[in-house]
């Protein structure tokens, strides 16, 4: 028996010796099984260390191969040249975001119009959706009122509809998530309550609304600042209440996406309030405060959504949409972010695997590593929130080439970002500004080669082995960040170019 358990050990520490146990966590690649204890993984030749199982790291696999193993996901190709989607399409996308905006008059922002998905009908009115979306309508239109003011203005009188419905839930009708169309009832089904963030991301987008009414002279700024009250006054004493995550799921007081939803809402509520003479001060207050408590997301290298579901593709949607308060697109910890994010993306996902395999640029990711939602796949309006966190990396790095110079990058403080995009020592910012478009085209290039049969229609998944569109047909938050996505390329192309002259 001794004799047999010695040539186990000896044959798995041969096999270890060829390639050493000393491997990121961000590169550990599962060689293990749901029970597997440490003999087991050992005697196959992979390596054993043990994390814990409630902080940051809870996910990364205790068995894993050693580094001389292959690893598909070792080399995404960030070298895009170009977004894929043409004007043509984007124009079509357009169409289809605006027939789901303002449903019948009513205000009312429908998830999709589709009833049938495997998680039932999404005819109804998202709170969360519904102010993500609406601030990328005023993103993408420019503000221009002419452009905006049907939407804007029936979203307005939906959402003081709503914020005096009586709550059959027994909870705040401003935490309710979802509500029926047309008539703003609070939906009665079983579902996960409380949606902390959705009074602050409506209340953010009433402020842009209300600052562009005081800007042009049209409407009642000071009607839309009662709105804007009603629903912070909810945020400022409720912050850290507990509630569901993004995708209503589970729960936590702490999650990084809600947090930087706040400090960002705040702010622009403060914004819209110094503007029409009101004092945003306590507003500001507040963020700064979640913003202090927030910080500690920062965390063995990346950041983390919530203890209890640490890689979260929420974080990435956090930087791009929330991030100028805290970590900024084109701070090391977006990099980090992203590299760490990606890897556990392509794991996840037989589709990464194989388009890396045969070349293509670019890569899909989705919610969460282990999602099993209609299969748990890639997510469109994720997937081009990834490449949108590039762009504005890239308009931010462009900025400074304008203002100071393109100054050779000191690599210890450029490190995540020039090793994520394979950038040598004495590369400049000018060299990091066009890598971080490339690779923006290179997520929008890998997004498009999905969607592009599907005559402008995008959906909420993409099925993780044959690359289909899937599960909700005409998702509205898809058009939404597909659309900013192109929005804020275009806004960094002509930055480039003043750059360039």
């Amino acid at each position: 028996m001794i004799f047999k358990s010695l040539l186990v050990l000896g044959g798995a520490a041969l096999i270890r010796a060829q390639g050493s146990c000393d491997v990121s966590n961000v590169d550990k690649w599962d060689c293990g099984f749901m029970g597997v204890d440490q003999s087991k993984c050992e005697s196959d030749g992979c390596c054993w260390q043990p994390v814990a199982r409630n902080g940051s790291l809870k996910d990364t696999p205790w068995c894993f191969y050693p580094s001389d193993h292959p690893n598909p996901c070792g080399s995404v190709n960030w070298q895009g040249s170009g977004p894929g989607f043409t004007q043509d399409y984007y124009n079509t996308m357009y169409s289809f975001y605006e027939a789901n905006l303002n449903i019948d008059g009513s205000g009312a922002v429908v998830a999709a119009p589709d009833n049938e998905t495997p998680g039932g009908s999404y005819y109804y009115h998202w709170m969360r959706d519904a102010g993500l979306s609406i601030k990328a309508w005023l993103d993408i239109n420019n503000n221009d009122y002419g452009k905006v003011q049907p939407v804007l203005e029936a979203y307005a009188g939906w959402v003081q509809k709503v914020q005096n419905k009586a709550d059959p839930n027994g909870i705040d009708v401003r935490i309710e998530p979802k509500f029926t169309i047309p008539d703003g009832e609070p939906y009665t089904g079983g579902w996960c309550r409380p949606q902390t963030d959705g009074p602050a991301l409506r209340a953010m987008a009433m402020s842009k609304w209300g600052m562009l009414l005081s800007q042009t002279g049209n409407g009642d700024p000071n009607g839309i600042w009662n709105l804007v009250q009603t629903d912070m006054a909810w945020v400022t004493e409720n912050w850290r209440q507990e509630g569901c995550d993004l995708w209503e799921e589970v729960r936590s007081d702490d999650f990084y996406f809600n947090r930087m939803a706040y400090v960002y809402s705040l702010n622009i509520a403060a914004d819209f309030a110094d503007m029409i003479g009101q004092s945003g001060s306590n507003y500001r207050s507040v963020a700064d405060q979640i913003k202090g408590e927030t910080m500690g997301h920062w965390r063995d290298g990346f950041l983390y959504e919530s203890t209890n579901r640490p890689y979260d593709g929420a974080v990435i949607h956090s930087i791009a949409t929330f991030g100028e308060y805290l970590y900024p697109p084109e701070s090391q910890e977006a990099a980090s972010t992203i590299n760490v994010l990606t890897k556990a993306f392509c794991q996840e996902y037989p589709i990464n695997q194989d388009e890396i395999a045969a070349g293509e640029v670019g890569i899909l990711i989705g919610r969460y590593p282990g999602d099993s939602y209609a299969g748990g796949n890639p997510w469109q309006l994720l997937t081009a929130v990834l490449g949108e966190l590039f762009y504005l990396g890239g308009q931010a790095t462009y900025k400074q080439v304008k203002s100071g110079g393109d100054m050779t990058l000191n690599y210890a403080d450029n490190k995540a970002w020039m090793d994520l995009l394979s950038l040598k020592e004495g590369a400049t910012a000018g060299d990091l500004a066009a890598a971080q478009m490339a690779a923006g085209d290179a997520v929008m290039t890998a997004l498009w080669r999905h969607v592009q049969d599907a005559n402008g229609r995008i959906d909420e998944q993409i099925d993780k082995f044959t690359g289909a569109q899937a599960s909700a047909e005409g998702l509205t938050w898809s058009y939404a960040n597909i659309l900013h996505a192109l929005h804020t390329r275009e806004n960094l192309v002509k930055l480039q170019k003043e750059v360039m002259v």
